[in-house]
């Protein structure tokens, strides 16, 4: 009798442990994904369960995390963070799922990102150091499909004019430094088919 008690609870405790997974979903922000905020960055708890949380939706949970961290800064200071919505996406893409953008960060940061950091502190360019990676990343992933889409007639633009004409865009909208070197291996992985699926999804559409 005594084994069979231990063993229904040992089964409920597993139950219970279970809940807060099975409460994830594409269109909710779990409780238990831990982030807040502090002047000028957003952290965000890198763990299992935010791993999993983006799994399943790269796209749309990626969205809502972007969405859900910018919305809480702007609860509690009453302004908007400065950070575009691709480049926070491809910052905490980055983090979770370090392989997807291991090609693309200077050797010191992709060291850092693929030991995995307990938080990610995606900050304004002001305070973050890293801004400018993500930046140039993010930007590329984002806007590659529009340039390349403007050539005309028949003309197919070469890889530094693709990275020539997402610069110029972004740096006449936004203030930003931008590193070609990183724009010209993304915009090459692109051409050639090698940009890791988890990006292209979370850019799709």
């Amino acid at each position: 009798m005594k084994k069979l008690i231990s063993t229904l609870l040992a089964f409920v405790i597993v139950l219970l442990l279970l809940i807060p997974f099975s409460e994830v979903s594409a269109s909710s922000i779990p409780e238990t994904i831990d982030y807040w905020v502090t002047p000028k960055v957003v952290h965000i708890k890198d763990d299992d369960l935010l791993k999993s949380y983006l799994a399943l939706d790269y796209n749309n949970n990626t969205s809502q995390m972007v969405c859900a961290s910018k919305d809480r800064y702007t609860l509690n200071y009453d302004s908007n963070i400065s950070i575009s919505d691709k480049s926070m996406s491809v910052e905490i893409i980055g983090h979770v799922f370090p392989d997807t953008v291991a090609n693309y960060l200077p050797g010191w940061l992709a060291l850092i990102i693929q030991n995995h950091t307990s938080v990610i502190d995606s900050g304004e360019k002001s305070i973050d150091r890293d801004r400018w990676v993500w930046d140039s990343i993010a930007f590329v992933l984002g806007d590659y499909n529009q340039i390349t889409s403007e050539a005309r007639n028949d003309e197919v633009k070469i890889n530094q004019e693709i990275v020539d004409g997402i610069y110029n865009q972004n740096r006449m909208t936004v203030s930003c430094k931008l590193d070609k070197d990183i724009m010209l291996k993304v915009v090459t992985d692109i051409q050639n088919n090698d940009v890791d699926p988890i990006l292209l999804e979370v850019f799709e559409g």
